[in-house]
């Protein structure tokens, strides 16, 4: 924003990013206001200069009459009967506070003169012509520092009132000399809609993770050519943050609320141990699902009274099922 005032007009002004409006502010400078603004500035100079001459000359003026009242009470006193010292004693106090007011005015008119040489700098008035010339150059130039950008804006434009709402900014632009001129520029999305995820990758991944791990999805994610919103391929750190952030449930929690249980728990219901369990399920007794790498699987508990034919070796029982039938020999 430039050195002027800068005056915020209405509602949600508390927090603005100020890079675009910047930017449409410097943009509306180079297309349509330098050339004739950078004219008014210097005519606003030649002003400036016509009036600080005219004060000078009015402050000389001014001195001379002190003078001249001072050199008038110096002959009255010069004049005056040495004994009659009441008439002395005042004309040359007269005198004396002349001098003082020359004194005065003097060093006033002195300090005066040196602000007024600043304000007149000749190499000031050069790079506000070398500016005038080539403007657009300079403005872009990446030499030139920032501090000298906003001493540009500075120089040309009065203040700015800024109204904000939810979508955009408005900034009214008040330029040196009484022109005004308005823009408008959208509001910079918030962070955490910038990094939100399009709506097509987070169905896709819900779909995937019915069958997937986090690393199968992810990959499965780059080879249908999607990528998170910083444009890069999919990780399983990072299907893993996306899946928390969308709170999707992962592969686990999908086969477990489909009923599906760890091996201890199989174990602990058929009265085996866990590795007869990972047997059995090698034989294809057991039907298993895995949602991580080999030894991360649930099992389908299997209905009571089930034959389940392995893959090898001859149908069998399982044990709930052998046991109650090994109850009803005992019976017999």
């Amino acid at each position: 924003m430039p050195n002027g005032q800068v005056r915020r007009g209405a509602k949600a002004c508390q927090s603005l990013q100020g890079a675009s409006l910047d930017a449409a502010i410097g943009a509306q400078l180079l297309d349509k206001v330098a050339p004739a603004a950078l004219a008014l500035a210097l005519q606003v100079q030649d002003e400036i200069a016509a009036r600080i001459g005219q004060a000078d000359e009015l402050r000389s003026k001014q001195l001379e009459r002190a003078r001249y009242e001072a050199d008038l009470a110096r002959r009255r006193f010069l004049k005056v009967d040495p004994d009659n010292r009441l008439v002395a004693d005042a004309l040359e106090a007269d005198w004396n506070a002349c001098l003082r007011q020359i004194s005065a005015l003097q060093q006033s008119h002195d300090q005066q003169r040196q602000s007024d040489a600043k304000a007149l700098d000749s190499q000031a008035r050069e790079r506000v012509m070398a500016i005038a010339a080539d403007f657009p150059r300079v403005w872009h130039d990446p030499r030139t520092d920032p501090i000298e950008r906003k001493r540009m804006l500075a120089l040309l434009i009065e203040d700015v009132t800024i109204v904000a709402d939810r979508k955009e900014i408005t900034a009214g632009i008040r330029w040196r000399g009484g022109q005004t001129s308005s823009i408008r520029v959208a509001r910079s999305l918030p962070i955490a809609q910038v990094r939100k995820t399009p709506p097509q990758v987070v169905i896709a991944l819900d779909q995937l993770l019915e069958t997937c791990s986090d690393t199968q999805a992810a990959k499965r994610l780059n080879e249908m050519g999607y990528r998170n919103w910083r444009q890069e391929p999919f990780t399983y750190l990072k299907v893993r943050r996306m899946r928390i952030a969308y709170k999707l449930r992962s592969r686990y929690e999908r086969l477990r609320a489909r009923g599906l249980q760890t091996a201890e728990e199989i174990a602990q219901r058929l009265g085996v141990c866990v590795a007869t369990v990972s047997h059995w399920a090698n034989l294809g007794i057991l039907e298993r699902e895995i949602y991580g790498g080999p030894s991360h699987c649930l099992y389908v508990m299997p209905e009571p009274g089930t034959v389940v034919a392995p893959k090898i070796g001859r149908p069998r029982k399982l044990p709930s099922e052998m046991a109650v039938a090994h109850d009803q020999q005992e019976i017999v």
